[in-house]
C-alpha cells in the first residue's frame, strides 16, 4: 500500500492502527468523504478511522467514538457515502 509522506510518518508510530488500514478500508460499511480536503475516510473495528486520498494514498490512521464521526457528520466536515459511488482506485 503506497502512502502520503505523514502516512510514512505516522506508520513508524507503534500506536497508530495503520497496519489495518488496507483490511478495513476493504471491509469498511461506515465511509465518508471529508469536504474540506476531499479525502476518504474508512472507519474499521474499535473506532479504527483511516484516510485515503482519491488516489488511494494511505494519509493516516486515528482511533474515533461514535459520537465523534456523528459530531463530524452534524458539523458538515464529514459527509456519508455509499461504496458505489467511490473513484475507482478506492473500491
Amino acid at each position: 500500500m503506497e502512502r502520503t509522506p505523514h502516512g510514512k510518518e505516522r506508520r513508524e508510530d507503534e500506536e497508530r492502527p495503520t497496519s489495518e488500514a488496507a483490511k478495513d478500508k476493504a471491509a469498511a460499511t461506515e465511509i465518508y468523504i471529508d469536504a474540506k480536503t476531499g479525502y476518504y475516510i474508512f472507519v474499521g473495528n474499535k473506532g479504527r478511522t483511516h484516510i485515503f486520498t482519491a488516489e488511494n494514498l494511505h494519509h493516516t490512521s486515528f482511533r474515533t467514538t461514535r459520537k465523534n464521526r456523528f459530531e463530524r457528520q452534524i458539523s458538515g466536515k464529514w459527509e456519508s457515502i455509499e461504496r458505489e459511488n467511490l473513484p475507482e482506485e478506492l473500491k
